[in-house]
């Protein structure tokens, strides 16, 4: 499949930040606009040139993670499944709250690339205010993964506290 110009740009930043030492990209475009393969490009292009050994996706569902970890997979060329061999995992937030550390483990021990599918669901800038899939992310993901893209297409949250991540 081939890009269209909006994802090559957004493809092009994201690597460019990340290579300059920035450690998180906010992706924001309308719903069905590409955003899954977008992510997947970034994803190999990273692992292509060895700066990640895995990437991990979080997603609001299973059916999301589901069709998230298909297209990551086509792309990449990689299981995601978590199992032995595998180049990462995709899961759901919900999951986030019954890792342990021997996976949270992994985003210091490996070059990690951590995707977030519809961020605007996990809350937070601080612990004080995030909502329990913020929490992790702030307690486990940020300062830990090499880099981290979240993407969506709604960049607010009606109870007015910032999308985790984006402040």
């Amino acid at each position: 499949m081939k890009l269209r110009r909006w994802q090559r740009e957004a493809v092009s930043r994201c690597l460019s930040r990340h290579r300059n030492g920035q450690a998180h990209f906010l992706c924001l475009a309308t719903p069905g606009a590409g955003k899954t393969f977008m992510a997947s490009t970034v994803a190999k292009k990273l692992l292509n040139s060895g700066e990640i050994d895995l990437v991990f996706c979080f997603s609001p569902s299973i059916n999301v993670s589901s069709s998230f970890q298909a297209t990551l997979e086509g792309v990449l060329g990689y299981r995601l499944d978590g199992l032995l061999g595998a180049k990462g995992h995709v899961l759901t937030y919900q999951s986030m709250l019954n890792l342990d550390q021997t996976f949270w483990s992994l985003l210091t021990s490996h070059r990690t690339l951590v995707i977030f599918d519809e961020i605007h669901h996990c809350a937070g800038d601080h612990l004080g205010n995030a909502n329990a899939w913020g929490q992790k992310i702030i307690q486990h993901i940020q300062g830990n993964a090499t880099y981290s893209l979240a993407l969506t297409g709604t960049p607010w949250r009606s109870d007015r506290i910032p999308i985790a991540l984006t402040s």
